[in-house]
């Protein structure tokens, strides 16, 4: 036993990504320019200190740039007490690295969990967010200083967000997603075929609505969410929703784009949706199937220690 279920949040901006794309041992442990990278760092600090890396499998891919919300993973952390580590202390320890080290990122919950936990299996859908903002005068460029790298600025003359909500539709039930994919070097064949289970257009406000800027600006959410993404195909479909209500493309153009399937159909003439502008939101799962797998440290049968992370010594404080 030494699985623990993780929920963390981060700030893209600065990372490669979530997931690392490294190899070899060395850069595992040096590879701070992603959040996987990072966090795999700060639980190496944990005391008593893990005999085995701290690898982290991911629930879910976000691209360079994008942000998270609420992100999971799973990982197994072993000691030479073959103790169990308090929650809480991994919290707190974790935290402290990331604030010491500058890091966009936020651990939010630990949760023991028994060997044949899978944080990415059991995952029953992602949840994405994508926020932009459309000034109210066209030739005003004050941006509110907080939205820089946060919210993507939509100019446009002929802006119509009815155009854009009556577009959502075209997405909606089984559909071939090959033309809104990005290209993926693997050996595994890809299955475009996906379901959306929502797709819809929301108000939005400022990051900091009393910034007397923000007053100059409406503020939208995207909301889409599915059991799985392909790579990159959440900013196609905004990129496409967005030429629909710019006038760059036709609800024509988009389904065209949908019923004949394949990369060399994509419109140009549509730039894919920053990175920077969208946030995974969520990673669903089943909290009754969840239960079944969490280790309640109180009332668990394993006869085991739960540890306390301190960075002067090891403080034994619990049996059960």
């Amino acid at each position: 036993m030494g699985r623990y279920f993780l929920r963390f949040s981060y700030i893209g901006t600065h990372y490669r990504g979530l997931q690392k794309n490294t190899v070899s041992s060395l850069c595992d442990i040096n590879d701070l320019d992603t959040v996987q990278g990072a966090l795999e760092c700060a639980l190496s600090t944990l005391v008593p200190k893990c005999i085995n890396y701290p690898k982290l499998i991911t629930s879910s891919r976000t691209d360079i740039g994008v942000h998270a919300l609420h992100s999971s993973a799973h990982v197994d952390l072993f000691n030479r007490y073959d103790a169990i580590y308090n929650p809480t202390e991994v919290i707190k320890t974790v935290n402290r690295y990331f604030a010491k080290c500058d890091h966009d990122i936020r651990l939010l919950e630990v949760t023991p969990v028994t060997n044949d936990f899978h944080a990415r299996f059991l995952a029953k859908s992602r949840t994405y967010i994508y926020r932009f903002m459309v000034p109210k005068d066209y030739n005003d460029l004050r941006i509110p200083i907080v939205e820089k790298s946060k919210c993507y600025l939509v100019r446009s003359k002929t802006f119509d967000i009815e155009k854009l909500k009556r577009a959502t539709q075209l997405f909606m039930g089984k559909k071939d997603f090959q033309t809104f994919s990005g290209k993926v070097h693997t050996d595994i064949p890809v299955k475009y075929v996906r379901k959306l289970n929502r797709l819809t257009v929301e108000k939005n406000q400022s990051l900091m609505p009393f910034d007397p800027l923000s007053e100059r600006f409406d503020f939208w959410n995207i909301i889409i969410s599915a059991q799985s993404f392909l790579y990159k195909q959440v900013r196609r479909i905004v990129a496409a929703l967005l030429g629909v209500a710019t006038d760059q493309v036709t609800e024509r153009d988009v389904t065209i784009m949908l019923q004949v399937p394949g990369r060399h159909n994509w419109l140009t003439t549509l730039q894919i949706a920053p990175a920077y502008g969208l946030y995974l939101a969520d990673i669903e799962y089943c909290q009754t199937e969840l239960e079944k797998y969490i280790i309640n440290v109180k009332e668990s049968s394993y006869s085991k220690t739960v540890v306390s992370v301190n960075e002067d010594e090891v403080q034994l404080n619990m049996k059960i």
